[in-house]
């Protein structure tokens, strides 16, 4: 077969994902980055699908995730490759959404400028994910240009909504679409070479309404401030993160400095400084073990924190309240040794003349949905930077992203080889949250 990484076009690279960040796509605003992205398909000779999921169909399905955005529509794009004898189905995934600029003083650039200087692209998105998309699609379009002498499949495709829970694949699998390996190419670089992800921990969102008693602040101690009793929950909290962090056996999560971290994220409360805080609200984010289920994680944090109050005789006769917000797909993990992280690994080795490490993350992500519900084994590999992810002044490496790029074509040139049912060995997923993908065709089907 055609060595199909010389296919690879580095202006183009450039071009599109410079194009790219200059469309915002903050989650709940993604449309015209995914009707883009549509256009290069339709150009580059793809079957198309193109479609719109509705948040009331969404909301409607067992395995609903939960989200944080408003929004009517979910848009999602895809795209098929066909070869020209019977074999396995690549599929090669990214999200478009980005999180928002934040506060742009702290910008040394502006935001949506898709400034090149030297070697790096900057922007909201450059890291997570843009320049994996573009690399992915880079990827496919490999093998849409050149001649369809492999076998089976390549199939491209971009969502919305990862950064709010993962509608859009949750989307995507409920049209039907299937594969028997995906890459998702999530930022993964260190010291500028992509490792390779196999397992992350899940996460979930929720808030936490801390009730007190108003009082006037010059008789503070008539009142019940729930600052304090909040105080005595964020304790409560840490204890059970470091509790369950301790626990954890996977070789390669415990490479890691915190696995499964809870994360505060908002507090608000009170109303006035002369008086005593009669409420107090956090919004934060929960870690979700390796082994765990969403509703397992849930009834494990629920337990905890309504054992943890019934020392504090304020909070045990007015326990807290907790809303479930987002809550994902949870975790999710893929064997080692299975051939999509050997493929993988050869090809990124190729890339970078260095062999990927192979890794756990912290962070959830569109992986568990793959997993979980369509049962295909999935892997991380992208050209972003772990670091730069919804940071200020995000940015990226272009000769990291041409180099994943090329390493995606051979290694998904090397699985498009492998017998389809080696390649759907059943994956480590636990019990699943949720009905499996729908048996509908996939798009383009006869």
């Amino acid at each position: 077969m055609k060595d199909r990484s010389k296919l690879i076009d580095a202006q183009r690279i450039e071009d599109r994902l410079v194009d790219l960040i200059r469309l915002p796509s903050v989650t709940g605003d993604e449309e015209p980055a995914v009707r883009r992205i549509a256009d290069w398909l339709s150009a580059g000779g793809a079957e198309l699908d193109y479609w719109y999921d509705s948040i009331a169909k969404l909301v409607s399905d067992p395995a609903y995730p939960g989200h944080e955005v408003e929004r009517a529509w979910v848009p999602v794009v895809a795209g098929i490759i066909r070869g020209a004898r019977p074999g396995p189905t690549v599929l090669l995934t990214g999200h478009i959404d980005v999180v928002p600029a934040g506060d742009y003083s702290q910008w040394r650039l502006e935001p949506f400028s898709g400034a090149r200087e030297g070697d790096r692209i900057y922007g909201r998105g450059a890291s997570d994910m843009k320049a994996g998309v573009i690399a992915a699609l880079e990827a496919f379009e490999a093998f849409a240009s050149g001649p369809r002498d492999f076998p089976g499949r390549v199939a491209f495709v971009a969502v919305p909504a990862e950064e709010d829970s993962g509608l859009g694949t949750l989307a995507a699998i409920r049209r039907g679409l299937q594969a028997d390996a995906a890459i998702i190419p999530e930022p993964t670089c260190r010291g500028g070479l992509p490792e390779l992800v196999v397992a992350h921990a899940g996460a979930m969102s929720c808030v936490i309404e801390i009730p007190g008693l108003s009082a006037h602040a010059s008789d503070r101690l008539s009142g019940e401030n729930a600052l304090d009793h909040y105080l005595t929950i964020h304790e409560l909290l840490r204890r059970a993160e470091n509790e369950l962090n301790e626990t954890e056996q996977h070789p390669l999560m415990r490479n890691l400095a915190l696995p499964y971290a809870t994360n505060i994220g908002v507090i608000q409360g009170g109303n006035w400084s002369s008086s005593v805080m009669d409420r107090l609200e956090v919004q934060l984010r929960v870690g979700v073990a390796l082994g765990e289920t969403i509703p397992e994680a849930q009834a494990r944090f629920e337990r905890t924190l309504h054992e943890g109050v019934q020392g504090n005789e304020w909070l045990r006769a007015h326990p807290p309240i907790l809303h479930w917000k987002a809550l994902g797909f949870g975790s999710a993990q893929t064997p080692i040794e299975h051939p999509l992280v050997d493929c993988l690994a050869d090809a990124g080795e190729i890339a970078f003349n260095e062999r990927p490490k192979i890794v756990a993350a912290p962070y959830g992500c569109d992986m568990s949905a793959w997993i979980r519900l369509a049962e295909t084994p999935t892997v991380l590999y992208g050209p972003g930077d772990l670091e730069q992810a919804h940071a200020a002044n995000e940015w990226v490496s272009l000769d990291a992203t041409e180099r994943v790029a090329r390493a995606l074509v051979r290694a998904t040139s090397a699985l498009l080889e492998a017998d389809p049912e080696t390649l759907r060995l059943q994956v480590t997923r636990g019990v699943p949250d949720g009905p499996k993908s729908s048996p509908r065709p996939n798009p383009g089907d006869d």
